[in-house]
């Protein structure tokens, strides 16, 4: 009887063992999956653990990092985002349907870098004004100098801004416009942008606050936390009716 209880404790030990080993696998390829499906790119490194393993079936994660390359935060592109969490709390469903959220945390932060490329596209192919755009980014300001059409002539524009957190979002505010050649030669100062919303943080479905925007020579360091109060309830706004599914 003896020798059986030990053979049995033993297979136990090891089906413990076992699944120790596989799930943190199986648990991070599904995360891998649903965080590229949310960011829209392929290039994703993600290194979840939790004790015991199983907690992953109910959504709970111990610790989870990952890095992300050229990932899209609506239609503004980060060349490199970094994310880090502890007591990571996720709807169970999100390893099942690859449908990525994060209901609560203790501990969870967001970096992110978005390039004077980056912008470049961003302006390019969502400001209806601007046309071939190229951006210089400073620790001052950002500087763009573009095409655009005023009363359907064509001219040059220069913007000068910087980044500025505000409700939660991440903008570009204009202090600076000159449209330059369109009457006759001369320069004329518009005021046709005042600021650009690039992309606001409350359509993450994770509890972090957008705390700071630093700008770095070529890019802008994006940087947000979570705040306690924090939540979406499962990491996922409702639908409202009328929107389609």
């Amino acid at each position: 009887m003896k020798k059986f209880l030990m053979i049995v404790g033993v297979i136990f030990l090891l089906l413990i063992g076992l699944v120790e080993a596989v799930l943190p696998r199986i648990g991070s390829g599904a995360l891998d999956v649903a965080i590229r499906n949310a960011l829209k790119t392929d290039t994703v490194e993600v290194n979840a653990r939790t004790f015991p393993a199983c907690l992953m079936l109910f959504g709970r994660i111990g610790n989870i990092d990952v890095t992300a390359e050229n990932g899209m935060l609506g239609n503004l592109r980060a060349s490199k985002l970094t994310l880090h969490g502890e007591g990571v709390q996720m709807p169970p469903d999100v390893l099942m349907n690859h449908n990525f959220a994060v209901s609560g945390a203790d501990v969870m932060t967001l970096e992110g870098v978005v390039t004077a490329d980056d912008l470049a596209d961003f302006l390019n192919h969502e400001i209806k004004e601007i046309e071939d755009a190229k951006v210089a980014i400073t620790k001052e300001q950002v500087i763009v100098d573009a095409k655009t059409k005023i009363m359907g002539r064509s001219a040059d524009v220069h913007l000068e801004g910087v980044f500025f957190v505000e409700d939660n979002k991440i903008a570009l505010r204009l202090t600076n416009v000159k449209v330059k050649k369109i009457f006759f030669g001369r320069d004329l100062t518009a005021n046709f942008f005042e600021r650009i919303d690039l992309y606001d943080f409350n359509r993450l479905n994770m509890p972090v606050e957008l705390d700071e925007a630093v700008h770095e020579d070529g890019q802008v360091l994006l940087k947000a936390s979570r705040h306690p109060g924090k939540t979406y309830g499962d990491g996922r706004k409702p639908e409202k009716k009328g929107d389609k599914a």
